[in-house]
């Protein structure tokens, strides 16, 4: 339980995650498809979206993922066909590997984005105007807050 939390805070917290899970399993397209991105590999996507190339220690970190995953990860992403990503050391640290989206990752994530936002506008077709209003101020309250919190 957090400490420190209010009751209502907390009970809005839980429902939060429930919904949060609730999107994440209703907006599977069941088994994956050969190639299809995992979703592991879409946050890391998105992680060097956001920040450009990064430190592959440092995603796996954001990510809280042990060095062997991550590294299955980048394997992953940078040994297909086409890659999604591209790989470099550092030049300031030799012992460091800068990761950096390629042209193809980026069309990837955006497609893997508009795929998933495709099914969740689907499930919400029957929320009122009204609500949808409500859910817009409260959603763009919660993101504010995470990026303060976050410093990005």
């Amino acid at each position: 339980m957090a400490t420190g939390a209010a009751p209502r805070t907390l009970d809005i917290a839980h429902e939060l995650f429930e919904v949060v899970t609730q999107i994440c399993l209703s907006t599977l397209r069941g088994r994956r498809r050969l190639g299809e991105l995992k979703e592991v590999e879409f946050l890391t996507l998105s992680l060097l979206h956001a920040n450009g190339t990064m430190i592959v220690g440092n995603i796996q970190r954001l990510l809280g993922v042990l060095p062997a995953q991550m590294s299955r990860v980048i394997r992953a992403l940078e040994n297909r066909e086409r890659p999604l990503i591209q790989c470099r050391i550092n030049p300031r640290d030799k012992r460091k590997i800068d990761v950096c989206l390629t042209s193809n990752g980026e069309k990837r994530l955006l497609e893997y984005q508009g795929e998933r936002v495709n099914r969740i506008v689907d499930r919400m077709q029957d929320i009122s105007e009204e609500d949808q209003e409500d859910l817009i101020r409260a959603l763009a309250k919660l993101h504010g807050m995470l990026e303060q919190r976050t410093g990005s």
